[in-house]
C-alpha cells in the first residue's frame, strides 16, 4: 500500500500544480512559486536559484544546489542535497546524499543514506535508513537508526546508533559519548575520539532467529521510511491543493464541522459502494476502461480524504489559536503541517487510533464529494 501512497502523493501534487500556472523545465519537471515558496515536481527536479522561503519538491531523481533560506522537503527516488538551507531539512528517497550546510536540524530517511564530508548541520541530525554513512558535522546530536551504520564524522553533542551492525571510522569526533544499540560493542580504531565513551546496550539481534530479527529490523526501517513519505505526501498534497483550489477546499474541510454525521455516512457509502462498482465493470468486459478510470479516481479520493480531514484539523487549530490577525498562507501550512503529525500520531495508539483515523478518512471523503456534486446548495424548487 506505501508505493501506492507515494504514487498518489506525487499525482496529487501535478494534479494540484496542473491549476496553478506553471513553470515547465526542459528536465521534465513542472515548478511553482507562490509568495516566497517554491514548489517543484516531475521526472527530475533540479533547483540551482535561490529561494527566499521554503522549498518542496518531489520527484524521481531530486537535485538542489542553491540556497533555500527556510526549509527544504524534499521526496524521491535519488535525492541529492547541496547548497545551503536556512531552516531545517527534511528527505526521503531510495537513495539521499547531503553535501549542504543546515543552519536548523536535519531529518533524512532512505533505503542508502550518506552524509557527506561537505555537510554541516548547525541542529540535530536524525537519520533512517537501510545503510547509513554519515562523514559530516553535527553541531548538536546524532540519532542514527538501520541495517548497518559507519560513523566516520563530527558530532558535537551525543550520537545515539540503533543498528545490526556499527562500524567507526578513524575520523570519528564525538564530544559526547556513543550509545549504541547492536548485538557486538563497536570497536574503535586508532584516531577515533569518543570524549563521553561509550555506552553499549546489547540488543537482541543473535539471541533469537538471525532471519526473524532481520525482517523484524528491515520492516521498522521500511515502516519509518513509508510513514515519512506518507506525512510528507499529506503535507505537500493538502499544502497544493489549499493553494490551487481554495474555495473548494476550504468548503470541504468546514463541512465536516458543520455536517460531521452527514460528511461520515457519505463517506462509508463511497469507500464501500465504488469498489463494489468497479467489479461490477469489470464483469461486463466492455467496461473495463472505465474500472480502470474508477479505480484510478477511487485510490486518488482516498488520498484525499486524508488531506481534507488535516486541513479540518488544521483549520480548528487555527481557530483555538484565536488571533485577531487574518490567516496567512504560512499560518495555514504550518497549522496543516500540526494536524498531520497529530493524525499520524494518533494512530499509534493501540485500537483507538485505527479507528479515529479510519473516521477522519470517512469524513474527509464525505465532505468532498458532497461539496463537489454539482448543485449541491440549491433548495428542492416548490412543485
Amino acid at each position: 500500500m506505501r508505493p501506492i501512497a507515494r504514487a498518489l502523493a506525487l499525482l496529487t501534487v501535478g494534479l494540484a500544480l496542473a491549476g496553478c500556472s506553471i513553470e515547465r523545465g526542459s528536465d521534465d519537471s513542472v515548478s511553482k512559486q507562490i509568495g516566497t515558496d517554491y514548489f517543484g515536481v516531475g521526472g527530475a527536479v533540479n533547483l540551482t536559484d535561490p529561494v527566499a522561503g521554503d522549498a518542496f519538491l518531489a520527484g524521481g531523481q531530486i537535485n538542489t544546489a542553491g540556497e533555500v533560506s527556510g526549509d527544504l522537503i524534499a521526496a524521491g527516488g535519488e535525492v541529492s542535497i547541496g547548497g545551503g538551507i536556512g531552516d531545517d531539512l527534511y528527505a526521503a528517497g531510495g537513495e539521499v546524499q547531503v553535501d549542504a550546510i543546515v543552519t536548523g536540524n536535519a531529518r533524512v530517511a532512505g533505503g542508502d543514506v550518506v552524509v557527506g564530508p561537505a555537510t554541516v548541520i548547525a541542529g540535530a541530525l536524525s537519520a533512517t535508513g537501510g545503510r547509513i554513512r554519515f562523514e559530516g558535522n553535527a553541531h548538536q546530536s546524532l540519532h542514527a537508526s538501520g541495517g548497518s551504520v559507519h560513523l566516520d564524522g563530527v558530532v558535537q553533542g551525543d550520537a545515539e546508533v540503533k543498528a545490526e551492525e556499527i562500524t567507526i571510522g578513524p575520523n570519528t569526533r564525538i564530544a559526547g559519548k556513543l550509545i549504541a544499540h547492536t548485538a557486538r560493542e563497536p570497536e574503535i580504531p586508532m584516531g577515533a575520539q569518543i570524549a563521553g565513551g561509550v555506552e553499549w546496550h546489547e540488543s537482541d539481534v543473535g539471541h533469537v532467529v538471525a532471519g526473524d530479527d532481520q525482517a523484524s529490523d528491515s520492516s521498522s526501517v521500511a515502516h519509518g521510511v513509508g510513514s515519512f513519505f506518507w506525512m510528507l505526501g499529506v503535507f505537500i498534497a493538502g499544502t497544493l491543493f489549499m493553494l490551487a483550489f481554495p474555495a473548494y477546499s476550504t468548503r470541504a474541510a468546514q463541512w465536516i464541522g458543520q455536517e460531521p454525521l452527514r460528511s461520515l455516512g457519505l463517506g462509508f457509502v463511497i469507500l464501500v459502494s465504488l469498489p463494489v462498482l468497479v467489479v461490477l465493470l469489470l464483469i461486463t468486459i466492455i467496461g473495463i476502461p472505465l474500472a480502470l478510470i474508477v479505480l484510478m479516481l477511487y485510490l486518488l479520493l482516498l488520498f484525499l480524504g486524508w488531506v481534507t480531514a488535516a486541513m479540518f484539523i488544521g483549520q480548528k487549530l487555527l481557530g483555538f489559536i484565536g488571533s485577531d490577525a487574518p490567516a496567512t498562507t504560512g499560518r495555514r501550512m504550518l497549522a496543516l503541517l500540526v494536524a498531520v503529525l497529530a493524525l499520524w500520531a494518533v494512530g499509534l495508539v493501540p485500537i483507538v487510533g485505527g479507528w479515529i483515523r479510519f473516521a477522519a478518512l470517512l469524513l474527509g471523503i464525505g465532505a468532498l464529494v458532497w461539496q463537489g456534486w454539482p448543485r449541491r446548495d440549491q433548495a428542492p424548487q416548490p412543485a
